[in-house]
């Protein structure tokens, strides 16, 4: 269980404090490039400032990491990819909940619902290098808060504003409050956005207005045991430019019950239960957002029901520390829709009864193992089993029996570390892909991987390899039809940062994925091309500036019409390089703005990895090519701390 501890008394902020240097603390950089810590895990604070503007939602912050990339759809909502794969091929999470989407055509991602400044960590594993989690492919995606535990009565919190080009507007507060006996936190985030504009100055149809609420509750009754109850709200809507619909609801209620008991003896060092309830409405239209073209109104609106258990023990037993788990999975979706000459037969959907259309159940468990060999040599390893049964629309019961497993060996010398395991892993085919093709197979990805980690005094860096073969690899076409086949990936990440000179920092990161069809012998649709990001940075605790330079090379491998559920190839890309500057100054212990400008020099250019444009009435958008990125953004963010 990760606690914070406040051990301080009744704590009132001092936001009138002296300038003097005494009362300055460390200034966090603004975040660019995200560092690897671990053999396989990458974390992120995700109430720092990041760079390209600060994200909306949960898929833009993750693009801080080498080798993701977000597909775009429009001002938020993207898709994330690690390593070109997607959806449920990278299970995320929140506070180890599941949360799915209910748009057949993935408008409303899992991070669509997920605001960054109501978390404390993002954990990142890469490859299937942990088992806690059924169906991990490409990867993992954790979004975490901390457990509190308060020595004293004390308050605390942390709020922002920021504000930047096309109207964005963003204001979170994040606050708790609590004795030794428990706690109450509660977060508040507000974000909009207007339509963006590309470097010719077209408007976009983007723009998207989201607000978030949550409370945490905690009954601690010592230091060592919680009983916790926490609520999240979500309401927004947004506009898209890849698709003839907009998403004008997307409402999220979720909750979550937690106990939690550490230290229990010298074997058992905590047993966790959780239970975890998220609800999801969704509604898209093609008149709310936009202005009506020819045709009908139409509107659609799935929902989801998602409830999630598990159980799970951390035991010590000689020089090994064994997670033991077992967990469980109901997901139901529903969907109704209106069609009509006028939006009031569009709005009768709401009236209609929702048709169930999937419902899936999965019961699993597992174990991982860290196992100190000396102080210099750790094997980890883990297994895992589930029982995976769907029911989708009027098809028969589908059964699966699914397995993982993974062995990582880890040798630390002298500020390295150097590791190399093999993951396995096999999911069911999920909901998007079974609208496409009722009777597909499991996927099973065997994969390999390797690297090595340094953090010196003035040098820190990491660098990851790996190999990939992935059997009955489920192929999603343009024309709505899936299939299974072979596919191998191979590439590598690395990311390195050398203060050369006392607060000067030069930071590199370079990314590159390599996809092939093995049953066409072809290319392997939606994989990125190499990518390279440097930054140069000065950082004197008080005041920081830093330029940011990212090059994404042309692709030229491409698969036209196939990908997977998230998007497919449209066709080549072209190389750019784009270039952005970042500030920020501790005003006092307790004060700090931020400011950028992304994409200084007005650069014009599309992601590969990414959604066809479509005709909107009133826009003239390019149609029929990857969405163009913004032209230059101006953003500044001022945060308090108390």
């Amino acid at each position: 269980m990760k606690k914070y501890i406040i051990s301080s008394a009744l704590i009132i902020s001092s936001f009138d404090a002296a300038f003097a240097q005494e009362d300055h603390e460390t200034l966090d950089a603004i975040t660019v490039i995200a560092q690897q810590e671990e053999s396989s895990k990458v974390y992120i604070d995700p109430k720092s400032p990041v760079q390209p503007t600060p994200p909306s939602d949960g898929a833009g912050l993750l693009k801080s990491i080498p080798n993701f990339s977000v597909t775009r759809k429009g001002g938020s909502s993207g898709d994330p990819l690690f390593r070109g794969l997607g959806g449920s091929r990278l299970p995320i999470t929140t506070d180890n909940s599941f949360i799915y989407g209910g748009c057949g055509g993935r408008m409303d991602p899992p991070t669509a619902y997920i605001f960054p400044s109501s978390y404390d960590r993002v954990v990142v594993t890469k490859g299937p290098q942990t088992v806690i989690y059924p169906g991990i492919i490409t990867g993992a995606v954790q979004f975490l808060r901390d457990d509190l535990y308060f020595e004293q009565a004390g308050v605390n919190g942390d709020v922002g504003l920021m504000a930047g080009s096309f109207g964005r507007f963003d204001a979170f507060a994040d606050v708790s409050a609590g004795t030794r006996f428990g706690y109450i936190r509660v977060t508040g985030i507000y974000n909009k956005q207007n339509d963006y504009e590309d470097a010719k100055g077209e408007r976009i149809h983007s723009k998207f207005e989201r607000n978030s609420q949550s409370v945490q509750t905690g009954l601690t009754l010592d230091e060592y045991s919680l009983i916790e109850l926490t609520y999240d709200r979500s309401r927004g809507k947004a506009a898209y430019a890849d698709r003839m619909m907009d998403g004008s609801k997307f409402d999220k209620d979720a909750y979550k019950i937690k106990l939690s008991k550490d230290d229990i003896n010298d074997v058992f060092k905590n047993i966790n239960f959780q239970y975890g309830y998220s609800y999801v409405d969704h509604v898209m239209d093609n008149y709310n957002l936009r202005q009506k073209a020819m045709g009908n109104f139409s509107a659609s609106n799935p929902d989801r029901t998602t409830q999630s258990a598990s159980l799970t023990a951390d035991i010590n037993i000689a020089l090994a520390e064994i997670k033991l788990g077992a967990d469980w999975l109901d997901d139901r979706h529903r969907g109704r829709s209106g069609n009509g000459a006028s939006k009031a037969e569009a709005d009768a959907y709401k009236y209609k009864d929702r048709i169930v259309n999937q419902k899936a159940d999965n019961i699993g468990i597992f174990a991982e193992a860290n196992l100190k060999l000396t102080e210099e040599n750790l094997l980890v390893a883990g297994l895992r089993h589930d029982k995976s049964k769907v029911k989708y629309s009027n098809a028969n019961d589908q059964k699966f029996d699914l397995n993982a497993a993974f062995l990582r060996y880890e040798y630390y010398n002298k500020g390295f570390t150097y590791f190399a395991g093999v993951g396995f892993a096999q999911r069911v085919p999920d909901f998007w892909e079974r609208n496409r093709n009722k009777n597909l197979n499991k996927e099973s990805n065997t994969e390999f991987d390797a690297g090595i980690l340094y953090k010196g005094d003035t040098l820190r860096g990491s660098f990851n390899i790996f190999a990939s073969e992935i059997d009955d690899f489920i192929l999603v076409y343009s024309n709505n039809t899936a299939k299974n086949i072979d596919a191998r990936r191979y590439g590598f990440e690395g990311e390195g940062e050398w203060e050369f000179v006392k607060n000067y920092k030069l930071g590199l990161a370079a990314s590159y994925t390599y996809g092939k069809n093995r049953s066409s012998d072809k290319a392997l649709g939606q994989m990125p091309p190499f990518e390279l990001k440097g930054s140069l940075e000065y950082n004197n605790d008080i005041v920081s500036a830093a330029v940011l330079a990212r090059y994404a090379a042309a692709q030229h491998r491409v698969a036209i019409g196939e990908g997977n559920i998230i998007g497919q190839d449209i066709g080549e890309s072209r190389g750019f390089t784009v270039i952005s500057i970042n500030g920020s100054w501790k005003i006092n212990k307790n004060i700090s703005l931020f400011f950028g400008i992304d994409n200084i020099f007005n650069k014009e250019y599309s992601e590969f990895i990414n959604k066809k444009s479509s005709s909107v009435a009133g826009y003239n958008q390019p149609t029929d090519i990857q969405i163009q990125e913004p032209g230059r953004q101006f953003w500044a963010s001022v945060q308090g701390k108390f």
